[in-house]
């Protein structure tokens, strides 16, 4: 019962056809509907419509049983026969003999090529993709319809390329670029040799006849190679802190010719766009400066750049940019509509209804006036809240109600109204009659300015909706107050995800599924907890977790779903062996939170940073701005659920509200502070306990401490945890609000610290101690001072596996050796080589670098100066940059590491010393990094600590393969902990002692290690020893 729709069309690709349907729009030439690549073999489907495509003449399909199409579509299609007429009847299509179309980069067999971007453009009716192969980069321009057309070009930032590297035909037009005819009309091949491959291509098209400039707003960009990131920031930085004249739609048409190069750059390219793009629709960054615009200038450029936005979100290889992409769209206006209508909209008000305008006259509403001059020069995403507001006036003729929506709606106060560019400072008029008109000027508003609003996308996206989604998308905004909507809005979103990742679908279906996942976050966040059960709370966080799993680039946290709904699933639920499993589950979701949350943090805090130094932006919204992205994150609620959560599974688990990690009784005075990183390089001459909110991971415990209580779940296997266990620090983590309330309530007093018998921290206040020793009764004085061996002394810069020794390499190397020779030959070790002892000090002797290190014999004598608990000295720094970047490789040390890491099969090595290869260069800068790490504040403050002086360490380099696979595993054997790792990207999970444990694994085609359930350490240590 299918309908067809038969088109003419060319043959793009051999064995491959175009299929577009649906209404063709004579006058503009185009026909709105999905185009849709299919072989010749699939034809027999329905044929879908969704996005405009232009027509292609030059072709078209027989089809066994329909006559092809002859004339001028438009023509039938206003005699009355209607596209998609003809009843569905046996179809087998064939090619009818067409010009050629250029080769596509997908038609080779013989070379393997890698499409580096694929790009369709309306504005221009041209589609650009850029491959990469063996014999260099090509960029291929189609038009979808011949025209008497040239491609106007350059390379990088509009500079006109030699000649030799130009098709033929093509002529230079000045020193700033060339013009190159379409072949056929139809098509335009570029391509340039590796070595001579720009960065980018940028170009416009000129029709000819009549002649017509396109350029998409600016200019057509097609990155090739990644772009240097700092060129890129620093373009942006000039014009956002420095241009005389700037506006929205400057920033806007920049943002669109750098987005490509951002994008290239991966995910902190992509972080750089969404903190500029968050801080403009935030409006730290300002929206007109001695700059004006045309409306429907401004509604198109929204309209591209949003567009490209939605691209770049569906279609990036890079997890991370994809993320940074849909997080930007959400931030920005939708586009599109008609500019003029909001020029000359706000006219026809005045007119209509005797309203004074310029010279008109009129009655006289300075406010209506004042506005309109701001829509004709400077309309913005603030013109839609100023209309909200005017109409809540209007209805109720009380101007607390103008005021009161301003600001409820887009933070507007007067003060910001009168100190806009074109500033509005009279006060609205009471006038019911222009509410009507202003409804619908309301709506003209939307539609160009309003992005992720949850009824204005739903309006946009519906047409692109099959009607069982769009009737559950309106149902659920009919009863969005209702308790059933979380789970509805899920459902609806798990729908529109198979639409929006669709090649060419609209952006409104993605700004759609946007403002649902913000709505998601508001319905969870009004939820009152305290009310909720136990088993409530666990299917709420599934919930959650499943609508985080829809658009999350987080592998992590889709695993983290995953394994809830395993455990969510388990029989027999609340009982011990259900609450530990729980437990561990819970544990692992807010590790791979937390990292998800640490990551995102720190790609946008320092673009944050630039922004508000170059920019002048009050450090207020600067210093906390990473933190406020991840809580504004729709998964953040996730944190709360599993804090309300987590009592309730440790009391099933019996595991109590304490996790202790160093079992050591402590006294000392109790000081109360937010984490143990501003506490680095300090040191005590009383006993302190410490009550730290947070805890990282890898601080170090200051001398002087004789306990660290915090409310962070902690790794057992952490740097802190392993310092406090050898330093014999009391670690705990408390699970109990009244409990913590009651521990930061003792601030200043002295407290004792112990462990009962089940595990639980008892600390109860206690008069002061009359001498100054810890709770073990051990003296306050330092540490033990600590006497390093001086190495073996070794001549060779590179040593294979079979040369390693105690006093030659690090233990770790060791380790490994002995562990190849240990383990069967089906069990493989990752091929390693290492520079010995004494390598650094021989390359700080080479003539080269003698400069570099008298300077860094200097920092060493100012480090040695430094007295304990000083804090971290300013020279570490400067340490750390001298070795990492100012220390040159001699030329023996390069030929001998390549030979003797070629010999070991390390892949790559034999390409190190090549004449003329930079292979050789991320090598030496990550071995320069080794050795500068043992001035690290955390390294430099150990040794500190323990008196070893300056230059009496020495540092080997252990250079091993990295191997990618699916899980790797370590099992300490003091108890069942766990630490899980994917790939390179490491998540732990953190268990309690007894606490069974299990790893699963997806049937996959790599190796993995599961561990057996084990409830005893006994059982864990013998399966360690059949391994």
């Amino acid at each position: 019962q299918s309908e067809y729709t038969v088109y003419r069309l060319s043959p793009e690709r051999y064995a491959t056809m175009m299929l577009r349907s649906t209404s063709y729009n004579g006058r503009t030439g185009y026909c709105s509907g999905r185009s849709t690549a299919v072989p010749f073999a699939c034809f027999e489907r329905p044929l879908r419509s969704c996005a405009r495509r232009p027509w292609t003449p030059a072709g078209h399909i027989v089809v066994q049983g329909l006559a092809p199409l002859s004339g001028n579509p438009s023509q039938q299609s206003q005699s009355g026969q209607g596209h998609g007429s003809y009843k569905r009847l046996q179809i087998v299509p064939s090619a009818v003999q067409s010009p050629h179309a250029p080769t596509s980069p997908n038609q080779s067999q013989d070379i393997v090529s890698e499409e580096l971007s694929k790009q369709w453009y309306d504005e221009g009716g041209v589609n650009v993709t850029a491959v990469k192969d063996g014999s260099g980069y090509s960029v291929y321009v189609e038009a979808a319809e011949p025209r008497d057309m040239v491609l106007h070009w350059a390379v990088n930032d509009w500079e006109a390329p030699p000649m030799e590297l130009c098709p033929q035909g093509s002529h230079r037009i000045d020193d700033k670029a060339v013009q190159t005819p379409f072949e056929h009309g139809r098509h335009v091949r570029l391509h340039f040799s590796i070595s001579k491959a720009p960065e980018r291509i940028v170009f416009v098209l000129k029709e000819l006849h009549p002649e017509n400039w396109i350029n998409n707003g600016s200019c057509y960009s097609v990155q090739l190679k990644p772009p240097g990131l700092n060129n890129l920031v620093e373009r942006v930085m000039s014009c956002e802190g420095e241009a005389d004249h700037w506006s929205l739609k400057d920033r806007f048409v920049l943002a669109n010719d750098v987005l490509d190069g951002f994008a290239a750059a991966g995910a902190e390219g992509m972080a750089f766009v969404f903190t500029w793009l968050r801080m403009s629709s935030t409006k730290l960054l300002t929206w007109a400066r001695r700059s004006n615009y045309q409306s429907k200038d401004i509604t198109w450029m929204q309209q591209v750049i949003s567009s490209r936005m939605t691209d770049k979100a569906r279609s990036s290889p890079d997890s991370w940019v994809r993320l940074y992409a849909r997080l930007a769209l959400a931030g920005l206006p939708r586009g599109g509509g008609n500019g003029d209508d909001i020029r000359m909209g706000i006219l026809h008000i005045m007119r209509d209804n005797g309203i004074k305008e310029g010279h008109r006259p009129g009655h006289d509403e300075p406010f209506l006036e004042q506005w309109h001059q701001k829509l004709h020069q400077n309309t913005t995403p603030e013109d839609v809240t100023i209309c909200e507001a005017y109409l809540a006036y209007l209805h109720s003729g009380s101007h607390d109600d103008y005021w009161r929506v301003l600001w409820d709606n887009g933070r507007i106060t007067k003060e910001y109204l009168e100190s806009m560019h074109n500033p509005i400072k009279a006060w609205p008029q009471h006038l019911p009659h222009l509410i009507n008109p202003f409804k619908g000027y309301l709506w003209t508003l939307k539609c160009c300015h309003s992005g992720a609003n949850m009824d204005t996308a739903a309006q946009m996206a519906q047409g692109h909706l099959d009607d069982e989604t769009k009737w559950m998308v309106f149902d659920m905004l009919a009863n969005r107050n209702e308790w059933w909507v979380p789970g509805k809005v899920v459902d609806i979103r798990k729908r529109l995800a198979n639409i929006w990742r669709s090649e060419g679908v609209s952006r409104d279906v993605l700004l759609l599924d946007i403002a649902l996942d913000n709505y998601f976050r508001t319905c969870i966040e009004r939820v009152d907890r305290n009310t909720l059960s136990r088993d409530s709370l666990v299917d709420l966080v599934g919930l959650v977790l499943d609508n985080a799993s829809i658009a999350a680039e987080s592998a992590e946290l889709a695993q983290c779903g995953r394994l809830w709904w395993k455990v969510h699933s388990q029989p027999e639920r609340w009982s011990k062996q259900w609450g530990l499993q729980a437990l561990a589950a819970a544990q692992r979701v807010e590790l791979s939170l937390a990292h998800y949350a640490d990551e995102m943090c720190t790609h946008v805090q320092p673009h944050a940073e630039t922004f508000g130094g170059r920019c002048n932006i009050d450090r207020a919204f600067i210093i906390n701005f990473g933190e406020e992205v991840v809580r504004g994150q729709p998964v953040f609620v996730l944190s709360g659920l599993l804090q309300d959560l987590e009592r309730h599974l440790r009391q099933a688990a019996g595991a109590g509200a304490w996790q202790v990690i160093s079992q050591v009784p402590a006294v000392g005075e109790v000081l109360v502070v937010p984490d143990l990183v501003g506490m680095q390089g300090q040191a005590f001459d009383r006993p302190v306990v410490v009550i730290a909110q947070a805890l990282g991971g890898m601080e170090d415990i200051p001398p002087g401490v004789t306990a660290v209580l915090t409310k962070s779940s902690t790794d057992v296997l952490s740097h802190v945890a392993i310092r406090a266990r050898s330093q014999r620090v009391l670690l705990a983590t408390c699970f109990d609000d009244q409990e913590w309330q009651r521990l930061t309530s003792l601030q200043g007093k002295h407290i004792s610290v112990e462990v009962n018998a089940t595990g639980d921290v008892i600390a109860v206040q206690i008069d002061p101690p009359s001498d100054a020793v810890n709770g073990n009764g051990h003296s306050i004085a330092a540490a033990p001072r600590l006497n390093l061996a001086s190495p073996a002394p070794w001549t060779k810069w590179a040593l294979s596996e079979q040369q390693f020794g105690s006093g030659v390499v690090g233990a770790k190397a060791n380790n490994l050796a002995k562990l190849r020779q240990a383990l069967p030959s089906w069990i493989q070790v990752p091929a390693s080589v290492a520079l010995p002892f004494g390598s650094f000090e021989r390359v700080l002797e080479w003539e080269a670098n003698a400069a570099a290190a008298q300077q860094l014999r200097q920092l060493q004598a100012e480090l040695g100066r430094a007295q304990v608990g000083s804090g971290v000295p300013p020279a570490l720094q400067a340490a750390r940059q001298l070795v990492a970047t100012q220390l040159r490789a001699p030329v023996e040390l390069v030929q001998e590491v390549s030979t003797v890491a070629a010999a070991a099969d390390l892949p790559g090595a034999d390409s190190w010393a090549a004449p003329g290869s930079n292979a050789w260069g991320p090598v030496w800068a990550a071995i320069t990094q080794v050795w500068a790490s043992q001035w690290g504040d955390r390294a430099w403050l150990s040794r500190q600590a323990c008196g070893i002086s300056e230059g009496q360490l020495a540092m080997s380099v252990l250079l091993q393969q990295v191997m990618m696979d699916c899980y790797s595993t370590v099992y300490p054997c003091g108890s069942c902990l766990g630490r899980l790792w994917s790939g390179k990207a490491r998540a732990s999970i953190r268990m309690s002692p007894s606490i069974q444990c299990s790893h699963f694994a997806s049937s996959v085609n790599r190796s993995c290690v599961i561990m057996p359930h084990c409830a005893h350490h006994d059982t864990l240590c013998t399966w360690q020893k059949a391994l």
